[in-house]
């Protein structure tokens, strides 16, 4: 019995190990897949008496590329679009000009010809690793295709998926119960505090970049909505920046109600607004929610901003499970 049992063991190790090999280049999508299908299940829920439960997970995979292509059309979009204001040469810089001729009459060298130098060897190494950009993208194609396919079945055929979960789970029912329950209370706590109040500290943020004429407000605004979950960090370097670029140009007003508004409006946005919609009791520390977006960032890429501190808060949920009734403190 001894020997079966471990021969089980050691097969199922081998199988998940693979398992994992084979979702490994994918990963970032799956968990992003299964952090949508969190998100949407409540509405699959209520759609699915109504028109079934394909038609309702068809309609939230299809709302939700509205939601996803528009913004992030829309960042591109700012991010790119003064590239054609862009000289087409360093010679249309004054600046760059002034520079050549001074260091041309003081050490006798000609930068602008080292300059075409170095611009070619700059184009010669990106044609070069042109192929990789394009494995790239296609490996992107596949991993949204694979996102959208994955959140489908996940909010079609979830609660089948949970209940076999628990089906082959060798822990007590009311355990597991507990546990399912105690992991969403922490998931929505990590969520609605770390990813919701972020992105509206963001978006009131960028209101006052908007206001104040500062150039790129949309695409800052984007950039503060990913910062502000970070902790420490928040929107800070990007209003820094922004207050930096009024002094210089002169416009010292508004640079003072920039600094104003950030110690004050987006401050207050954070500190009550994160009160409000996150229980003190189920949320976490700020320095294990740095901890989880730095490792996991670090570990799993850009998705690692979101899903690193709802893993350190589903441990923090199981060992406390564990703790009341298996006696582990």
């Amino acid at each position: 019995m001894k020997a079966r049992t471990g021969f089980a063991a050691i097969l199922v190790g081998v199988l998940a190990l693979l398992s994992f090999l084979v979702v490994r280049p994918f990963l970032t999508y799956v968990l992003a897949a299964m952090l949508l299908a969190f998100v949407l299940t409540p509405a699959q829920r209520r759609l699915e008496p109504e028109v079934g439960p394909r038609i309702a997970a068809f309609a939230l995979v299809t709302l939700t590329i509205f939601l996803f292509v528009g913004p992030i059309g829309l960042f591109l979009q700012v991010a790119l679009g003064d590239i054609g204001d862009l000289p087409s040469s360093v010679d249309d810089l004054p600046t760059y000009q002034s520079v050549e001729r001074v260091v041309e009459r003081v050490i006798g060298v000609q930068i602008g010809a080292r300059f075409d130098q170095l611009l070619g060897n700059f184009t010669s190494a990106l044609a070069e690793r042109s192929s990789g950009l394009a494995s790239a993208g296609v490996h992107f194609t596949l991993g949204v295709l694979l996102l959208l396919f994955l959140l489908y079945y996940l909010l079609k055929d979830g609660d089948t998926l949970v209940e076999w979960a628990k089906s082959v789970t060798p822990l007590p029912l009311a355990v597991q119960n507990e546990l399912y329950a105690e992991a969403e209370e922490a998931t929505w706590a990590v969520l609605k505090g770390h990813v919701f109040v972020a992105t509206v500290q963001g978006f009131v943020s960028g209101l006052a970049l908007f206001a104040l004429g500062v150039p790129n407000a949309a695409f800052w605004t984007v950039v503060m909505m990913f910062l502000a979950m970070v902790p420490i960090v928040g929107v800070a370097p990007v209003l820094g920046g922004a207050t930096i670029y009024l002094v210089v140009n002169g416009r010292l007003v508004e640079a003072a109600l920039l600094v104003v508004y950030g110690m004050t409006v987006v401050a207050i946005t954070d500190d009550y607004l994160r009160a409000l919609v996150i229980d003190k009791e189920s949320s976490l520390h700020s320095g294990v929610i740095l901890l989880g977006v730095f490792g996991a960032a670090y570990f799993l890429g850009a998705i690692g901003i979101f899903v690193g501190p709802i893993i350190l808060a589903l441990f923090k949920a199981t060992v406390e499970v564990f703790s009341d009734y298996y006696d582990l403190v």
